[in-house]
């Protein structure tokens, strides 16, 4: 699988525009923002704008769901054992004896690949707009030296294509400044320039690759220097008053979803709220072409999910979709694996929902009514009722019976009780029979997945 950028299909106009914008990935594109501002309205407002930013940004990046930076300027400055580190590089590069001209890498192999292609599509838009070889080389150098001196503030988790970051430039806006922003845009980053003067000056072929918003005053106020630590202590300072009044409001307020699962059995509808829970895997081969697809459940937080071994077989890279989430997380990580009981487990990045508790003690008795989730020929998270039909045993892995429906696509998904407890993970069903389907037991589970489990 490739992944494609999508440069400014949705047209972003200010900056409150450009916070508010979620370019997510979803399906090998991933949507990008790259405007350059030119000049602002007045000064006064403008500075209070960079300021909301700032804390909106901020507290986004603080809660992990993208990254944020400011920059009022472009390092450039190398030291001579730099630009001779360099110079190597790229003449390795040249050589085709390196992939690339700088130190840095992104884990996911598809990022890398598509980060490797931007970084020779961005020298070739250079060198078509730049004819003196020296200014090639110049820029190829101050290239390299920003791609290992921002690119890992930006990009700090790049094993999987989620977290991308967004980038926002205030100063007078260089042609090498230029093309290091439309590298940024072209790795999944969202980028806003501000050039302080109300003109650019940009070889003509070049505008199409970014969205210009002009306004009527150059900016001659100093603008302050980004500070993360100061804003996210502002931003701490408040949460302790809105928690500590929060405190005393849920004091005594029962915990409905432990109570539930202790006293009472829930509804069919209530049951149904944990299918967000559980997620679609989507298996790639080496090549990052799918040839298969199940289900999987969330065990943990922390991005460990639980599905069959039969699932994720042969797979080399899996795609991970959660309901509601236009994201489709890649991950390579098999955390643990176990052919003959038929479980594997995997790790995405930390996911801010809950997970599906495994059921202890709770005795199962035939007849008992059950819920399966899953995702059954590819129509995600589809929720289906039965009850147990037996208890069964196959090549010493003790096995659940169940009527739920179920099909091709359901494996890894969880078998509930009425409690809203994993009692199984869908495993297994037969095409010659109706509702004849069956689950690897919570015993077995339990004894899988311990020390992987909230």
């Amino acid at each position: 699988m490739e992944l494609k950028i999508v440069r400014n299909q949705d047209k972003v106009s200010s900056l409150e525009e450009f916070v508010n914008t979620e370019n997510r990935y979803c399906n090998g594109v991933k949507k990008t923002t790259f405007v350059l501002q030119l000049g602002c309205d007045a000064e006064d407002v403008f500075l209070e704008e960079i300021q909301k930013v700032d804390e909106i940004l901020s507290e986004v990046d603080k809660f992990s769901k993208c990254y944020y930076e400011r920059s009022g300027i472009l390092e450039n400055y190398m030291s001579a054992s730099d630009r001779e580190k360099y110079s190597a590089r790229i003449t390795a590069w040249k050589d085709k004896m390196a992939d690339d001209i700088s130190d840095f890498r992104f884990e996911n192999s598809i990022w890398q690949e598509q980060y490797l292609r931007a970084v020779r599509e961005t020298i070739g838009l250079y060198q078509s707009v730049e004819n003196n070889e020296q200014r090639r080389m110049n820029f190829l150098l101050v290239l390299a030296y920003r791609i290992d001196y921002y690119f890992p503030k930006l990009f700090k988790k790049t094993n999987v294509l989620s977290k991308f970051p967004k980038f926002v430039y205030i100063n007078h806006c260089s042609i090498q400044d230029f093309f290091f922003l439309y590298l940024l845009c072209q790795c999944g980053c969202d980028v806003y320039g501000i050039h302080t003067q109300v003109d650019f000056r940009l070889p003509q072929q070049l505008y199409p690759y970014v969205f210009f918003i002009k306004k009527p005053n150059p900016i001659t106020c100093k603008i302050p220097e980004y500070s993360v630590e100061h804003i996210l202590e502002r931003i701490k300072q408040n949460e302790k008053v809105n928690s500590s009044v929060g405190a005393k409001k849920n004091h005594t307020a029962p915990d409905v979803e432990n109570s539930a699962r202790e006293n009472r059995e829930l509804s069919y509808e209530e049951l149904a709220t944990k299918a967000g829970s559980v997620v679609m895997i989507i298996v790639y081969d080496e090549e990052k072409k799918p040839f298969a697809s199940g289900s999987g459940v969330i065990i943990h937080s922390c991005g460990y999910i639980l599905t069959n071994f039969h699932v994720i077989q042969g797979g080399t890279y899996f795609g991970i979709r959660l309901e509601e989430e236009e994201d489709l997380y890649i991950t390579t990580e098999i955390i643990k694996c176990h052919r003959e009981n038929d479980l594997a487990i995997l790790r995405m990045e930390e996911i801010s929902r809950p997970s599906i508790p495994l059921c202890h003690g709770r005795k199962m008795v035939r007849g008992q009514k059950v819920v399966a989730i899953g995702s059954p020929l590819g129509l995600f998270n589809t929720v289906s009722d039965g009850i147990i039909a037996g208890f069964r045993n196959f090549d010493h892995v003790s096995m659940i019976q169940f009527t739920a429906p179920t099909s091709h696509g359901s494996s890894g998904g969880a078998l509930l009780n009425m409690y809203g407890e994993m009692i199984g993970l869908v495993s297994a069903g037969f095409d010659d029979g109706e509702n004849l389907n069956l689950a690897v037991d919570y015993e077995t589970i339990g004894s899988f997945v311990k020390g992987f489990t909230e």
